[in-house]
């Protein structure tokens, strides 16, 4: 009789469980009171108008590299770009003088002049031409693609060009440099390519730097009313002895994306045949893009700010019996001694080999005894899981001349698995203001390629009008700019902190600003509280 008893006490129980897990969980889905009433009629509005307030950036990051040399030798024009898989593109690359910090240009014909079909030989003005002007119309054409400007690389960096970031004096000239190159090409942000910090005071400087520059890029994202933040990414190492020096915690508050350089791990400057991109694994180089993953986040980097770079080539060795084995040679490659482009592989005659232990592939050729290490679509598709399943950002290609079209692919291969892509704007699109850029130096940028007015700039800002090399004229200031957010929240807004631009917030993470705490509904990034975007619930004054 008790064990019936008890039997009914938990049936009801669970009864009324479920109608209140119903009733709290949605709901929309009960019968109104009023269910046998007319409807309620209203007016409806007529070809209303539809503004575009801020697109969340809900998806992943594609994030490929354009290098302005590929126009010659591969051929590579911007409009080869295959845009609809992209989120970003990255500009290689811009030079730093190393005694100053003076920002320049690396080739004006490829840059600034070439004249692509379309463009006028007659019109009037200072415009913009060469692959810059392209980049710009790509971004009109795809709303959502965002294009940045890469300083640095391998051959500056190893030439000492970054001396400059020890010297607080040259700091501020890149950053001012940095400001003016955004406002003339019409960039979204700038990418540093920094190979490689050497520990203590150069490492700190590059923090700094960092940190400076995201400083500026606030300012004049709040100075020209833009509701999309400039970004801030960074190539960097996958290798321990050149990331353990990197004042990770500072880097990750200052930038948006780190672009992790998963790759090179293996090459001629090693006495034996290995993979260069592997996930896990790499027992004889001690490198794998896991462990490097995993040293940054524990270092105090953001997983959601992590692109894993997929590389679009691959790392050959001659006379090879295998992986692991000494090799006597390198090859010819497409364009450089050992570096086959994606798009040939795999070469005439070989077998590819694919270990989903390490997460590898490879192609071998048993007669020339000639190994290529490279990706294959399945292990890019491996990757991109990894990539979803540690909460990263998505993924960065080096370079987009070397990729396959079509279901080959590495790069439609990750956005298929990624599905949704990163939808942020670009802020060209998201502002109201007729063009984005009005203190260019380039007629056709300031009028948006003639989809806004053709004003010249204020004769306030000093622009540069015979060179691509931006010095100072006068500093940019490094203050705070902060919202009116008490420095010191008391009460109940005790310990909670001041919303940021640059941070990414999940739905129930609270934030003060303006003296009052704030609470986001959902995912949200930049989006101001009390902002259109109706993504803070004010929750009073603190």
């Amino acid at each position: 009789m008790v064990l019936t008893f008890s039997r009914r006490i938990l049936c009801a129980a669970l009864v009324l469980y479920s109608v209140l897990g119903v009733v709290y969980g949605t709901e929309v889905m009960h019968r109104p009171g009023a269910y046998k009433n007319p409807p309620n009629r209203f007016s409806i509005a007529k070809n209303a108008s539809v503004e575009v307030v801020h697109k969340r950036a809900s998806g992943k990051v594609q994030a490929g590299y354009f290098t302005n040399w590929g126009i010659y030798g591969a051929n590579f024009q911007p409009t080869d770009i295959v845009t609809s898989t992209l989120t970003h593109i990255v500009y290689a690359f811009a030079d730093v003088a190393p005694d100053t910090g003076v920002i320049s240009l690396t080739d004006p014909y490829a840059d600034e002049q070439k004249h692509f079909p379309g463009d006028s030989w007659s019109e009037t003005g200072n415009n913009l031409y060469g692959c810059l002007k392209q980049m710009y119309l790509l971004k009109l054409a795809n709303r959502n693609l965002k294009v940045l400007l890469s300083i640095g690389g391998w051959t500056y960096s190893q030439a000492g060009h970054f001396n400059f970031v020890t010297n607080p004096n040259s700091q501020s000239t890149f950053v001012s440099s940095a400001v003016q190159l955004i406002e003339d090409y019409g960039f979204d942000g700038i990418d540093i390519d920094f190979e490689y910090p050497t520990a203590g005071a150069q490492a700190q400087g590059f923090a700094t730097l960092l940190t400076s520059l995201r400083t500026a890029f606030n300012q004049l994202a709040a100075k020209k009313g833009d509701s999309v933040p400039y970004q801030l990414t960074a190539a960097v190492p996958a290798g321990y002895p050149n990331y353990v020096n990197l004042v990770v915690p500072q880097m990750n508050a200052a930038l948006t994306y780190w672009n992790l350089m998963a790759y090179d791990y293996a090459g001629s400057w090693l006495t034996f045949a290995d993979n260069q991109a592997n996930l896990y694994g790499g027992v004889r180089t001690n490198v794998s893009t896991d462990k490097a993953v995993k040293w940054y986040v524990s270092s105090g980097a953001s997983p959601s700010k992590i692109n894993m770079g997929i590389p679009l080539y691959g790392r050959a060795f001659e006379d090879t019996a295998g992986i692991g084995q000494p090799y006597n040679g390198i090859g010819p490659g497409t364009i450089e001694a050992g570096v086959y482009s994606y798009n040939t592989l795999p070469l005439a005659g070989a077998i590819v080999f694919e270990n989903t232990t390490d997460v590898s592939s490879y192609s071998y050729d048993s007669v020339k005894q000639e190994l290529v290490s490279y990706d294959t679509p399945h292990i890019v598709n491996l990757k991109a899981q990894y990539t979803i399943a540690q909460g990263m950002a998505g993924a960065m290609y080096w370079d987009l001349s070397t990729d396959k079209i079509g279901s080959s692919s590495l790069i439609g291969t990750a956005a298929g698995v990624f599905g949704s892509l990163d939808q942020t704007q670009a802020p060209l699109i998201s502002n109201k203001r007729a063009t984005s850029y009005p203190n260019s130096k380039w007629d056709n940028i300031r009028s948006n390629m003639g989809q806004g007015p053709n004003s010249p700039p204020p004769s306030t800002i000093t622009t540069p009008t015979t060179s691509s090399t931006y010095p100072v004229s006068s500093p940019v200031k490094t203050t705070s700019t902060s919202s009116p957010t008490p420095s010191s929240p008391s009460g109940r807004c005790s310990g909670v902190a001041a919303w940021s631009p640059t941070i990414a917030y999940v739905g129930g993470q609270s934030v003060t600003y303006g003296g009052h705490l704030w609470t986001a509904k959902w995912w949200s990034e930049a989006d101001t509280p009390g902002g259109p975007a109706g993504v803070w619930t004010d929750g009073g004054a603190c």
